[in-house]
């Protein structure tokens, strides 16, 4: 275990209503069944796995591998203020409840640990408790973490980037965007908006399918708002609104206008798109 991160002891059991949710995030959640087939029979196979596991404490090299995970994204960021960051923005982006988890390790309440899945490759998939994760790293913490062992081996998603391309062109045509399009395995964001080059780039191995459309919505939002005003207004008009919201002690980025309003564009189009697309997590 690394020393600059603190074990969390203050975890607990899950409750009855807390097993019923997370079994949803196998058998509802099409994205860990295909990455872990026949892991469980049933509902009550996953019951009597939470409850019998033993918790257990990820070292730095498996935290940083961990797939379905978002974890390596908040390792990279320097200092406590940037992990923080990174933290909320993502819980944001997934509609999770930022404050109430901030809350809760702020104050060390007991939280039940997130669920890992060991393959016979040792490799770890993430089946619940990405925000637990994060935050507790945000916190300086190492969250112990419920490890069932898998008999085959993690099944890698088939989202490669020519069907990630395609969705991207698909929806980028619905609003009749022409940015350029591009995928970058640097990118430190899901998505990010060069409103001077009018380039849109994205993440090649995003969480799931819904997630990356999500991502595609936000930086159109951004585009539509750049070809009303021009690349130099827009800009001018961004830097203006974050100001502001700095002037009113709040943050440039999280509390922009134009960030919240692509947020929300994304948020409310995502599943429709999904849905017309007939596209499969």
């Amino acid at each position: 275990m690394d020393g600059s991160l603190k074990p969390y002891r203050h975890y607990r059991e899950y409750t009855d209503e807390e097993i019923r949710d997370e079994q949803d995030e196998y058998f509802a959640n099409d994205t860990t069944k295909n990455a872990l087939p026949g892991l469980f029979r049933d509902r009550d196979d996953i019951t009597y796995w939470v409850k019998d596991a033993q918790v257990e404490l990820l070292d730095m090299e498996e935290l940083a591998k961990l797939k379905n995970s978002d974890i390596s994204s908040i390792m990279t960021k320097s200092g406590d203020r940037g992990k923080m960051l990174r933290t909320l923005k993502l819980m944001k982006h997934y509609g999770k409840d930022y404050k109430r988890l901030y809350k809760a390790f702020h104050n060390r309440y007991k939280l039940p640990p997130p669920l890992v899945a060991r393959d016979i490759n040792n490799d770890l998939y993430l089946m619940a408790g990405n925000s637990r994760m994060m935050m507790a790293m945000a916190f300086g913490y190492n969250m112990p973490v419920k490890i069932v062992k898998y008999k085959k081996a993690i099944q890698e998603g088939s989202m490669d980037t020519d069907n990630l391309m395609t969705i991207a062109i698909k929806i980028a045509n619905m609003y009749g965007i022409r940015s350029k399009l591009r995928f970058s395995k640097s990118a430190k964001n899901k998505a990010d908006y060069d409103w001077q080059g009018d380039v849109i780039t994205l993440d090649p191995k995003p969480k799931n399918i819904l997630d990356f459309v999500e991502s595609v919505l936000h930086e159109i939002d951004h585009a539509k708002m750049r070809y009303k005003y021009g690349p130099n207004k827009y800009e001018l008009l961004y830097t203006r609104a974050g100001q502001m919201m700095v002037d009113k002690g709040k943050d440039f980025y999280w509390d922009n206008p134009f960030e919240k309003q692509a947020e929300d564009f994304a948020k409310k189009n995502a599943k429709k798109i999904y849905k017309k697309l007939n596209l499969k997590k």
